[in-house]
């Protein structure tokens, strides 16, 4: 398998739909290799949005069966809301969100997302006067937090 020609058909795929790739998984299921992708894009992704980027990676990868040897399933969904955010890319997508960190100092902060960087997380918390900055060095857990 080329990793670099894989990541290249992934970028065109989610670039031709619109979307943005959040993460991606090769593993081995049984005697079938398994590639999961989870899309994402401002508005959300619709079941139309994974079978679409699904359909043009599957087409490039039929021209070319040397870049996944042998059997293999290609998921595409969704990262869903519980998934817990990791880069700065996460972070950057979810401004405006309401967050729950969990940091190592303590109890959890939630508030809305105002900005991201590679050190901190800067959030608005209501009852606070001035926003509450978090190290990312800091953060165990951060997720949107889900009100129903």
């Amino acid at each position: 398998m080329t990793t670099q020609k894989l990541d290249s058909l992934i970028a065109e795929a989610c670039a031709a739909v619109g979307v943005t790739l959040v993460e991606q998984d090769m593993f081995r299921a049984g005697k079938r290799k398994t590639l999961r992708l989870y899309i994402d894009k401002p508005e959300g992704v619709s079941i139309d949005d994974c079978a679409n980027v699904s359909r043009h990676l599957s087409d490039a990868l039929d021209l070319d069966p040397e870049i996944i040897e042998g059997a293999y399933t290609l998921e595409v969904s969704s990262p869903g809301l519980d998934r817990p955010l990791k880069s700065v890319a996460d972070f950057t997508r979810n401004k405006g969100r309401t967050l729950r960190v969990t940091r190592s100092t303590g109890k959890p902060v939630v508030g809305t997302l105002v900005d991201a960087d590679e050190k901190n997380l800067t959030l608005t918390v209501k009852g606070n006067a001035e926003n509450v900055v978090v190290a990312l060095e800091e953060v165990l857990v951060a997720k949107v937090d889900v009100q129903i």
